[in-house]
């Protein structure tokens, strides 16, 4: 009798434990088709986040892309994180399937770039019904055009996950 009692306690505070890790962070780990959940503890709060890299070689990230809530009171915001290979002072533009682009801006640190915009009432249409997005900017090195693509695949079911969590 002591050692099911033993059992029930622990096994009621391994739930509790549980329950508090994933309310804690509902969407970490959690794949929605192209797209991750993840969620990281940033002074001393939880921010989680929507994620996905595109590599050419399937090793180094060319870009990672991000979605979070916590950046902009109304909108969902995506940051393009891209390797210094972006010339910040040539346009770039991002679009969606075959909608009509938009002009971005970059910010610029020696080791990369990010560009960041808010997912307005058009554009989160856009990535809730669009397949893929393209991401175009001029490189630095070369002074010619790069395209990197966002997949679109699984957006609208992470972006309601992270709302809920």
């Amino acid at each position: 009798m002591q050692q099911l009692s033993f059992k029930i306690v622990l096994t009621s505070l391994l739930m509790l434990i549980t329950t508090q890790f994933s309310l804690a962070g509902a969407i970490h780990g959690k794949s929605f088709k192209d797209w991750q959940g993840r969620c990281e503890l940033i002074e001393k709060k939880e921010i989680c986040f929507l994620i996905q890299g595109f590599s050419a070689n399937g090793k180094q990230a060319l870009m990672v892309t991000t979605i979070n809530l916590k950046q902009h009171p109304k909108y969902p915001v995506v940051t393009f994180r891209v390797s210094g290979l972006l010339d910040a002072t040539k346009d770039i533009q991002f679009k969606v399937d075959k909608n009509r682009p938009i002009g971005l801006k970059a910010r610029c640190n020696d080791k990369e770039c990010n560009i960041a915009f808010p997912l307005d009432a058009r554009m989160l249409k856009e990535f809730k019904r669009g397949n893929r997005g393209i991401i175009g900017f001029i490189a630095k090195d070369t002074g010619k055009a790069v395209y990197f693509p966002v997949s679109l695949a699984g957006f609208t079911k992470g972006l309601k996950a992270l709302k809920k969590g």
